[in-house]
């Protein structure tokens, strides 16, 4: 997946390695399609354990209403776009481990999943750690 990224941002030359993916008996060698195919099982992947830990005995993901609530409309891949935007790009890694400089050079790719993974986290209720901080930023 790096390979893949980096040669699409330009920092491996394109004729350097093939990149191919196989999935059963099928190898797959248009980048596009292995993004594709990356990105759906990436989804997959996040659905299926939430899927697991809703029905568990161990947690319970239904958030029950409340008449002081509030209602959070799902988040847009343009909104994700326009967030990003705002990233200052530098090379160094945050909490996890991806340069902003990467996370930008990449924004077309990913803004489907993190749009998905946001919204994952909103309809749960489940947020990571990492998002969970005293520091309030207010977007206008």
């Amino acid at each position: 997946m790096w390979r893949l990224i980096n040669r699409e941002i330009g920092k491996v030359p394109e004729n350097e390695e093939k990149l191919e993916l196989r999935i059963g008996n099928k190898l797959i060698s248009n980048p596009t399609e292995i993004t594709d195919k990356m990105n759906t099982q990436f989804v997959s992947t996040v659905e299926e354990l939430l899927k697991r830990k809703s029905n568990g005995s161990v947690c319970n993901l239904k958030i029950k209403q409340c008449p002081n609530s509030i209602f959070v409309y799902p988040v847009t891949e343009e909104e994700v776009i326009s967030l990003t935007k705002g990233l200052k790009g530098k090379p160094t890694a945050g909490d996890d481990d991806i340069p902003e400089s990467l996370v930008k050079q990449c924004m077309q790719l990913i803004k489907g999943p993190l749009a998905h993974i946001y919204n994952l986290s909103l309809n749960s209720g489940v947020f990571p750690d990492t998002w969970k901080t005293t520091k309030v930023k207010t977007f206008i």
